[in-house]
């Protein structure tokens, strides 16, 4: 997919936002609407979503070698990006601030941008998907481990029954057998499964609009930590996965889809989990908020530019 293509893809995306965007600026929508439609989100849509990007689909035993090195790149580039991100962030004095722009930069929007994203981007190779699904799999384990801890600095706040207790990896558990014992699921029953999956990015969009209608837009312009974040998440992470990725590459064969995958999905934007995780232990949430929607406004342009390195895998 050449430059204007993934261009136009991504712009239609953040178009997205301009509905819960205007509906608060003309306060048709409550204060706490964004906190709703992001438990319909979390515990409809997204479910939803993984379980449609696994029925029917055909599970080879060939795959599972590839899951593998999806799910050990997953956990190995996260935790590379983690460390750079500390690094990058040491100077910072406010501690809660430092932890937010930490988590922003290496949580990544993988379930509900990444696979509405791959299904934009290649349409006609259902086995990005699948990796996608698979990489949400680690992602929601450090998701609850490291994303916790990055944000309140304690190691009692993890809870290890959160690893799999949360709807999205419960989805899947409920989907990985039928998708590898190949069951077909009857249209009757696929069809309002694909309809509630849907949801998922219109939602986020929605979510992500209305977030940036309830911010100053100085909040936005006016802190390097914003900018900070942008450049970790959206230049350093899927470049330093393209380099790690291209190096094991020339030492181990790995299925030329399954490191394209990785790669775009180290592009995505920050995750909404840096947010939820300030707001529910009492970290930074006005940094987190703000890096969350620069991140997804600037992605518009980085995306299609980093698609271009796509050839050299």
């Amino acid at each position: 997919m050449n430059f204007l293509e993934t261009f136009i893809n991504v712009v239609l995306l953040v178009v997205l936002t301009l509905p819960g965007y205007f509906l608060k600026k003309v306060k048709l929508l409550p204060d706490k609407a964004a906190s709703t439609f992001a438990v319909l989100l979390l515990y409809i849509a997204q479910p939803f979503l993984m379980m449609s990007s696994l029925f029917n689909k055909t599970f080879e035993s060939a795959d599972l070698l590839s899951f593998l090195w999806v799910i050990i790149f997953a956990v190995v580039l996260q935790l590379a990006v983690y460390f750079v991100a500390k690094l990058f962030f040491a100077g910072c004095k406010e501690e809660a601030t430092k932890r937010a722009c930490v988590a922003c930069s290496y949580l990544g929007n993988v379930g509900f941008m990444g696979i509405p994203v791959m299904q934009m981007l290649f349409p006609d190779n259902p086995d990005m998907i699948l990796y996608t699904v698979v990489y949400n799999i680690a992602f929601n384990a450090m998701t609850w481990t490291l994303g916790v801890y990055a944000i309140t600095g304690e190691k009692k706040r993890i809870d290890p029954l959160k690893i799999l207790l949360n709807p999205p990896t419960i989805a899947v558990i409920i989907a990985l057998p039928f998708f590898f014992l190949n069951v077909t699921i009857p249209e009757e029953v696929m069809t309002p499964i694909r309809y509630l999956g849907d949801m998922t990015l219109p939602l986020s969009m929605i979510i992500l609009g209305v977030r940036l209608a309830d911010m100053p837009l100085r909040r936005l312009v006016d802190s390097w930590r914003v900018y900070g974040v942008a450049f970790v998440k959206l230049i350093v992470s899927p470049l330093l996965s393209f380099a790690i990725m291209l190096l094991v590459g020339l030492f181990v064969p790995i299925d030329r889809f399954v490191l394209i995958a990785l790669y775009i999905i180290a592009a995505m934007p920050s995750a909404s989990s840096a947010l939820n995780f300030a707001e529910m232990y009492g970290g930074d949430r006005e940094t987190a908020a703000a890096a969350t929607v620069m991140n997804t406004l600037l992605c518009i342009l980085t995306i299609p530019v980093l698609m271009l390195l796509c050839q050299f895998f």
